[in-house]
């Protein structure tokens, strides 16, 4: 199976209100698939990481009951994100930059970022793949 993996254009960290880590990507090309998500109501998800053929890169897969599906490829400069999560960390993916969502927050004044088409994950961790990328 080929599968279109795109890399996290920006990152943030933080904390939710409920004191929890969290571990922001921007990921452009996932608008469509984010909405279909959202729009479906379906939460249940499985995810599973591989390497790339050349192994100089980690391919996260995420798929949904309904086989939507996104891949997130982190390369050598993305490691640091992968190093945050060996431990398991909630993550939330935005497909609105995050330079933006901070400026707007700025310039509300406001001590929180305010999201809208996102997916949410709980507890993702890291997992050392077993076998290459499907590609």
């Amino acid at each position: 199976m080929y599968t279109q993996a795109y890399s996290p254009e920006q990152s943030a960290f933080g904390k939710l209100e409920n004191g929890r880590d969290v571990l922001i990507l921007y990921v452009k090309e996932f608008g469509e698939q984010v909405r279909a998500v959202n729009q479906s109501g379906l939460s249940g998800y499985t995810y599973h990481w591989f390497a790339t053929e050349l192994k100089d890169a980690y391919v996260l897969q995420i798929t949904w009951e309904n086989e939507i599906h996104i891949a997130i490829r982190f390369n050598s400069q993305h490691f640091g994100l992968i190093d945050q999560l060996l431990q398991p960390k909630d993550v939330i993916l935005t497909t609105t930059p995050i330079s933006l969502l901070m400026e707007k927050a700025q310039t509300n004044h406001y001590n929180f970022i305010e999201f809208k088409d996102v997916l949410t994950f709980s507890n993702l961790s890291f997992e050392v793949p077993n076998s290459e990328y499907e590609n």
